[in-house]
């Protein structure tokens, strides 16, 4: 299970499940919202497990059929009656609805259903002992009281009730078999004080089982918290890594490496199926002018505002822009033709010119300028390759800075 949302939730999450591990071993409940979290993701399992455990426990209920004709035989056909007429049907249609009542309980955050489910099918099994019992003569009857501490079982062992319902459900269980020792007067005293003392001792024995038992299916949770926390942070680290290693560091577009990885897929890509792929370079026109005016710092803020200007004009979410090494840039548009390509490096050489950042250091405009080549893979091109591609970008390029800068030009074969 997963217990924090987002970044800025995980050590306030860590620090939960750190203090629920040290908790004292008296200590069940766990801090603070992680309490309500465990009961909530435990809801289905559980109604499940109770629904599971029910039909077992069904069957050795009515499997007492036999001790009931064997102690008290003469009250044996209200024994029928109770447990295969009423008792029976009673369990079998709400352990039928297991599954559904599961899933409303999920939906609804009943957390406590599956407790009440088992509590209150073992106070029914319990009435119907007393019921017999108290309308049994048979001489045998007073060592049946025993079988109060087979509902017990079921409850806090088998069901697995959590804690401060099987202190409940144990209270009322030893309560009913007091009760009914009280009104039968034909109770032998020793066999009174000997099944009673029998049934306290192994109430006490079967809630410190329970007790053990609930404390280490917290515990365990809290560890499958812990996991879950860290492959969440190690996924979001790793993450993290990988979108490092894309990226330029200064300007946050993508590097050389991953360009040439994407440049050679989509250049395979474009030569299987025929389309076309335009690739645009792009270089800051004065850019070490511009360095020596205003500084480095100055010059790198420039860079990623770029970039910036870069991303914001692309002309399809596929395209791809680079940071080709110092001031030159590239950008990979599957897809598109020369005209295409042509029309989209105007696009983007007006929207850094229209940045306005100023450069006195510039010979052609008092603001960042940029200058851009273009190349076009087609059917029939004389590019046949990716490397080949980019040098013709790059010739392009050269072509537009030897014009006069901040101006588009696309390369032509026939001056190859």
């Amino acid at each position: 299970p997963s217990i924090a949302n987002g970044a800025s939730a995980a050590p306030e999450a860590q620090s939960l499940i750190e203090r629920g591990l040290k908790s004292s071993f008296w200590q069940l409940r766990l801090p603070n919202g992680l309490e309500q979290r465990y009961l909530r993701d435990a809801i289905e399992a559980r109604v499940l497990h109770t629904q599971h455990a029910g039909w077992f426990a069904l069957l050795v209920f009515n499997s007492f059929l036999l001790v009931d004709w064997l102690m008290v035989r003469d009250v044996f056909w209200i024994s029928v009656l109770i447990r295969v007429g009423l008792f029976t049907p009673a369990g079998a249609l709400t352990l039928l609805a297991g599954r559904r009542l599961a899933t409303l309980s999920r939906d609804k955050g009943w957390v406590n259903t599956a407790d009440w489910m088992s509590v209150i099918s073992g106070w029914m099994a319990t009435l119907s002992l007393a019921v017999i019992l108290l309308l049994s003569h048979s001489p045998w009857a007073p060592y049946y009281h025993a079988g109060f501490l087979v509902i017990i079982i079921y409850g806090n062992l088998v069901q697995q009730l959590r804690f401060s319902f099987a202190l409940l459900f144990s209270g009322v269980v030893l309560a009913v078999h007091l009760a009914g020792m009280l009104v039968a007067h034909d109770f032998p005293s020793g066999v009174r004080t000997g099944t009673m003392l029998m049934l306290c001792v192994a109430t006490a024995f079967t809630l410190v089982a329970n007790y053990l038992m609930e404390k280490a299916t917290r515990r365990r949770y809290l560890l499958a918290c812990r996991d879950a926390q860290l492959v969440e942070e190690l996924s979001a680290l790793n993450a993290r890594l990988q979108t490092l290693s894309r990226s330029d560091v200064l300007t946050g577009v993508a590097n050389r490496r991953h360009l040439q990885g994407q440049l050679d897929l989509a250049f395979e890509r474009a030569r299987t199926d025929g389309s076309p792929l335009s690739l645009l370079m792009l270089d800051v026109d004065h850019f070490k002018a511009y360095n020596d005016t205003y500084g480095h710092p100055a010059g790198d803020e420039c860079l990623r505002q770029v970039a910036m200007a870069l991303q914001a004009n692309l002309r399809h979410p596929s395209d791809l822009v680079a940071r080709f090494g110092g001031e030159e840039f590239v950008i990979v548009m599957p897809q598109a033709d020369e005209s295409a390509a042509v029309g989209a490096a105007e696009r983007i050489r007006e929207a850094i010119e229209s940045l306005g950042m100023r450069h006195e250091g510039s010979t052609i405009s008092p603001v960042v300028t940029t200058s851009v080549g273009t190349a076009t893979l087609t059917q029939g091109s004389e590019i046949t390759s990716a490397d080949k591609l980019v040098s013709c970008a790059d010739r392009a390029l050269y072509e537009a800075k030897h014009a006069g800068r901040n101006r588009v030009h696309r390369y032509q074969a026939t001056r190859a």
